[in-house]
């Protein structure tokens, strides 16, 4: 099965995923999580689902290629894009937004795990026009997450995968 999950900034996709990968037990994959110094975001981080590894996604400063205020690490999208083909099972991707996009590896794997027999669960940029996240809008399961379902979304998605 292929799901995506879709809502605005905050609203509980990484809360959501973390919620299937420890249901699921069998996953893999990796999320975004926000870093912040003295209560302002300074950034996010990748982290893998099984190893427990992050490398900086962006992080606030001068630099090529930026979205918004951010400084976006090409290098650690790649590193992480890699290991991307080779995951089996259930596989957790959060997210494919405007950062990890400026990523032709990461684009790359993302059409071959599309392709794949994998489970996924992907979550993705709720403005985002690229046409690797259309197709996943279309061809995917679409959940649009909000304050009211996000705990009932994320038990269904549960269910799905321990079938």
């Amino acid at each position: 099965m292929k799901i995506a999950v879709t809502g605005r900034p905050g609203i509980g996709k990484t809360t959501l995923c973390m919620k299937v990968f420890k249901a699921v037990g069998d996953a893999e994959g990796f999320v975004t999580l926000e870093v912040r110094e003295r209560g302002r975001r300074i950034g996010f981080k990748l982290h893998d689902l099984k190893s427990g590894e992050e490398l900086w996604l962006a992080r606030v400063g001068e630099g090529y290629p930026k979205v918004g205020k951010y400084v976006v690490f090409v290098d650690s999208i790649e590193r992480f894009s890699e290991r991307m083909k080779y995951y089996k099972g259930v596989v957790i991707i959060d997210e494919v937004g405007p950062m990890e996009l400026k990523s032709k590896s990461f684009i790359n794997s993302m059409y071959e795990l599309i392709e794949s027999p994998n489970d996924l669960l992907v979550t993705v940029h709720y403005k985002s026009r690229h046409p690797l996240v259309e197709r996943i809008k279309r061809d995917f399961k679409l959940y649009v997450i909000n304050e009211g379902n996000r705990d009932d979304v994320a038990e269904e998605i549960i269910k799905i995968f321990k079938k």
